[in-house]
């Protein structure tokens, strides 16, 4: 038997395994005592569920192939695993009016894995599912699952399902805005630099477009508004993804003592939060008055009190 973990060969011996699974489960402690994550595997050149392999004898497999990556990987495969489940119980769910007893209880399973994935990567990423909203009916991300935990309860009405669909239209639009933090934190320091330089270099741009949000919501072009807030907003998470990757590399800055006007990055980026949170409460009660406020009073001041502290941080990162 010849094993291979990201396409090396392993040099090992059997150790009196007999079965397959025996031999997986030596190789994953093995892997995992080293702080790595297995992805996926192959037998024989061919992807095989682990419980079809369990007991087959060693002699069956001529070559096992391992998939080895690191925590953000297993993230990142969570991450496509689940935008897939969402698309699938979407689909499933339109225009139904009710489920069979197998889809409930499949349904039921489901909601807890949800959990469990957005939970790992919130540790990961240093989220606060709490002050995030995506751009949907307003509810932030912790209240989008226990609205989908209790909506999986009671599906046995039309009403009951179109309310359990657009909580999940909610988190679909919350797993693309990871995917796009993902992408950010692969980026080596010099991709993070640009992001962040550029940010700083476009600040009046910024400013403009979120105040462009403000004039065509007041023009009746919400659709027009949505479109531009939505992109607006996904340049600030790229920043702070920066700003986390670049925290979560550099860890000999001592970014507590980083300060502008005394003011943490912590507390500037929890500002930016509720201000965003604001923005989205806003709309939700059609309150286009004070959602306007702050696009062109609260946003732009603090977007323009960031800069100086952005500039800090990458003249003592490169340092």
């Amino acid at each position: 038997m010849n094993i291979y973990i990201n396409d090396q060969k392993l040099e090992t011996k059997l150790n009196g395994e007999t079965h397959l699974g025996e031999v997986l489960d030596e190789i994953q402690k093995w892997i995992e005592s080293n702080g790595k994550y297995l992805r996926h595997f192959t037998v024989n050149g061919q992807e095989i569920n682990r419980s079809e392999v369990e007991t087959w004898g060693v002699e069956k497999a001529e070559r096992i192939d391992l998939v080895v990556g690191e925590e953000l990987d297993i993230i990142e495969d969570s991450l496509v695993e689940l935008d897939r489940y969402v698309d699938v119980v979407g689909s499933t769910l339109v225009g139904r009016d009710s489920l069979t007893e197998k889809e409930n209880s499949d349904l039921k399973e489901g909601i807890p894995w949800i959990e469990s994935m957005l939970l790992s990567t919130k540790k990961l990423l240093h989220l606060n599912l709490s002050s995030i909203k995506p751009m949907g009916k307003g509810k932030n991300v912790e209240e989008i699952i226990e609205s989908l935990k209790l909506g999986s309860q009671n599906l046995d009405s039309t009403n009951a399902i179109e309310a359990f669909l657009e909580d999940l239209r909610d988190l679909k639009l919350f797993l693309i805005d990871l995917s796009a933090r993902l992408n950010v934190i692969r980026k080596d320091d010099e991709e993070l630099f640009e992001i962040i330089g550029q940010f700083v270099k476009d600040k009046d741009k910024v400013k403009k477009d979120f105040m462009l949000v403000n004039e065509n919501f007041q023009s009746g072009k919400d659709y027009l508004a949505t479109e531009i807030l939505t992109d607006a907003v996904g340049r600030l998470n790229s920043l702070i993804s920066a700003l986390v990757s670049l925290q979560s590399r550099h860890t000999e800055n001592k970014w507590s003592e980083i300060l502008i006007d005394g003011k943490s990055l912590g507390e500037l980026t929890s500002s930016l939060n509720e201000t965003l949170n604001g923005i989205a409460s806003a709309m939700e009660k059609n309150d286009i008055v004070y959602a306007g406020d702050i696009l062109e009073y609260e946003l732009p001041e603090l977007l323009e009190g960031m800069v100086p502290f952005l500039e800090k941080i990458l003249e003592s990162v490169k340092n």
